[in-house]
């Protein structure tokens, strides 16, 4: 019995190895098969006379940063001017959004639903409302709130447009940045997939995919299927949607919109589970629908099935890796024959020459092929990113994706986000937020923040949530450089705060001064005024020492809405003052609400500040220790040990953001 067994076990696990092999080679050769297409030359589509009128939607999710940038790269194009309404979507912002829009010369449509949460979501009521004007426009894009739009990417999309394509989309890079070679890797994956991938199927004659980015649909499409796309990856599931109702969207090469990356593997971490667990999701959803539609009704839609079955790239290479180290041992140990390991030999070999090739096709810069070395550390990166999604993923959930106020990159310090702002960064910023009056809460963070947000699941729901997170401590900055991605350097409340005073007196703005103990609050209102005279202090109020929730917190917010304040300041000690303006920031009418620890006593004179040349140094910690040692002592020591096992961690190599 044994030996009949054993002939077809060794049969079984044969065919079962070819199997895998081809399973995996196929969408190896199919990119390769693309790259080597993007190669041959592009005829570009004839623009003709512009007489299209288009319309572009930014949706903007608290973009205050960057979504003056993108306005402006859009006011600039070449596209004749009367012929285009550039109009800004501040979707359930609660920062200065729609200021920053408005001043860079967008209008601005404010929409407030926080039932239907999401880019799709926008999209859909933005689009309604212009196919349901007077006179609406010829053409809808799409182009996201922090990307720059090259000058001549409407005349370009509206070109294919013109040509006869329904649905256009552009080439979609990476702004600029070579830092790291994980940057660059990244920007090498973009490229592949956009300029190569969807290139080669340009020349091929195929459709393209849409990707959510300098995206152009025509009036007549969107009545014919309005936008009906609200999950994480609303891209791809509209393409679906396109194909199923025999629409080829057109990839149009000469468009290009260039868009940020998160700065960081902690950063990339949300944005990978949400596309990628949204992908998974869309195809456990949308697949047999595609799959019955191209054998039943069309079967030129072939090729969306096909571009649906290829696994992302990094899957892809860990799946053929993994699937020639098994075929290699199995043979080596004479279990199959050498022919059933052919396949899965081969599909490493096609992903290496797509991405050679590719990278050809693609006018990579000779940086990118360097970047490659970063490779395996990737790959570890996504086996990760899968076993998070194993863990569980809510295709409805919608983030905005991570990103510094910089726009450029995500700086994360002990896994919590720090805003890379200079001091007077910072207060243009909020200059801006009190001239549109959005709510901004701005968290100071220093060490002993850090700290205890390890242990606090709600003190990093409320740094994850504030508006602007400042740098207040040379340890911070000193952490940032540990982890390779360096903070511009402190800023500090105490410096801050005094700077804000002189701006609103320089305009006849008011604050609210919340918090301090023993008159404190009453002493440095006076100084405020006799410092900065058209200054307004128009509340104080010192509550008693209590727990957040035994406040008398309705006569509070009462007060604080009643005075009309620009600025308040709450001094109740960090996290306490971060805590309460966090559970009541829907409450308070007020543009900028900030933690502001012992700023008061300083203003007021009840307390002083180190001298200068200890603050430049670093050590205004053993100023400060010096001065109140009862107090302050066993946190500094407490948080030193944290301090001095993180840096190790960071020097050993370990991951930062753990």
């Amino acid at each position: 019995m044994l030996t009949l067994l054993l002939p077809l076990a060794q049969a079984l696990l044969t065919a079962a190895t070819a199997v895998v092999g081809v399973t995996l080679a196929l969408p190896a050769a199919y990119l390769a098969a693309l790259a080597i297409a993007a190669l041959f030359p592009f005829r570009p589509t004839p623009r003709r006379t512009a007489t299209h009128r288009v319309a572009v939607i930014v949706p903007a999710h608290n973009e205050q940063a960057l979504v003056g940038r993108a306005v402006r790269s859009l006011a600039g194009q070449s596209y004749p001017a009367p012929l285009l309404r550039l109009i800004v979507v501040a979707d359930n912002c609660t920062d200065a959004t729609a200021s920053a829009a408005r001043e860079a010369g967008a209008e601005v449509w404010e929409r407030r639903d926080e039932l239907a949460v999401g880019k799709g979501q926008a999209l859909r009521w933005a689009m309604d409302r212009l196919l349901g004007s007077p006179r609406p426009p010829d053409s809808i894009v799409v182009v996201d709130a922090d990307s720059v739009a090259h000058p001549d990417l409407i005349v370009n999309l509206v070109a294919e447009q013109a040509g006869g394509a329904e649905a256009v989309q552009a080439e979609y890079l990476v702004l600029p940045d070579t830092e790291s070679a994980r940057s660059r890797l990244v920007a090498a994956g973009f490229l592949l997939f956009h300029r190569v991938r969807l290139g080669g199927r340009r020349r091929l004659g195929l459709p393209a995919a849409l990707v959510g980015n300098g995206m152009l649909f025509s009036r007549a499409l969107l009545e014919r299927h309005p936008w009906d796309a609200f999950t994480g990856v609303e891209d791809l599931e509209y393409t679906i949607g396109l194909r199923v109702a025999g629409v080829r969207p057109r990839f149009a090469p000469a468009a290009v919109v260039l868009g940020p990356i998160p700065g960081s593997y902690a950063g990339m971490t949300g944005q990978r589970v949400r596309w990628e667990g949204g992908r998974f999701d869309v195809m456990r959803r949308r697949l047999p629908q595609l799959a019955a539609h191209t054998l039943r009704v069309d079967a030129g839609a072939w090729d969306a099935l096909l571009d649906l079955l290829v696994p992302p790239l990094g899957l892809l290479a860990l799946l053929a890796t993994a699937a020639l180290l098994v075929g290699a041992l199995a043979t080596g140990a004479g279990l199959v024959p050498g022919w059933a390991v052919a396949p899965a030999a081969a599909a490493p070999v096609l992903l290496f020459l797509f991405v050679c090739v590719g990278l050809v096709a693609g006018r990579a810069p000779a940086s990118t092929y360097l970047a490659l070395l970063e490779v395996p550390r990737f790959l570890a990166w996504k086996l990760l990113t899968y076993a998070r999604l194993r863990s569980g993923f809510d295709p409805t959930r919608w983030e905005r994706a991570e990103r510094g106020t910089d726009g450029q990159r995500v700086l994360a310090v002990a896994g919590i986000r720090i805003d890379p702002l200079t001091l007077e960064e910072a207060l243009d910023l909020l200059d801006r937020a009190i001239c549109a009056r959005t709510f901004t809460q701005v968290a100071t963070v220093n060490l002993d923040f850090l700290v205890q947000a390890q242990t606090r699941p709600e003190l990093r729901e409320i740094l994850r949530r504030s508006s602007v997170n400042l740098a207040d401590g040379m340890p911070v900055v000193w952490l940032s450089k540990l982890t390779g991605r360096p903070l511009p350097g402190r800023t500090a409340g105490s410096d801050l705060v005094p700077r804000l005073m002189g701006r609103l007196g320089d305009r006849g703005g008011r604050v609210f001064l919340l918090g301090g103990e023993q008159g404190v609050a009453e002493e440095a209102a006076r100084r405020l005024k006799d410092d900065h005279p058209g200054l307004a202090v128009v509340g104080v109020f010192e509550p008693p020492r209590s727990d957040v929730d035994r406040m008398p917190n309705e006569l509070i917010i009462e007060a604080i809405n009643r005075s009309r304040a620009d600025v308040l300041l709450v001094a109740f000690g960090n996290p306490k003052q971060e805590l309460w303006i966090a559970k009541h920031r829907d409450r308070l009418e007020v543009p900028v609400a900030i933690g502001v620890g012992c700023t008061l006593d300083l203003i007021a004179g009840r307390a002083r500040r180190a001298p200068a040349w200890m603050q430049r140094s670093g050590l205004e910690w053993s100023w400060r220790l010096a001065h109140e040692p009862r107090r302050l002592f066993r946190r500094y020591l407490l948080d030193g040990v944290w301090l001095a096992r993180f840096a190790l961690r960071a020097v050993g190599g370990q991951s930062a953001a753990c």
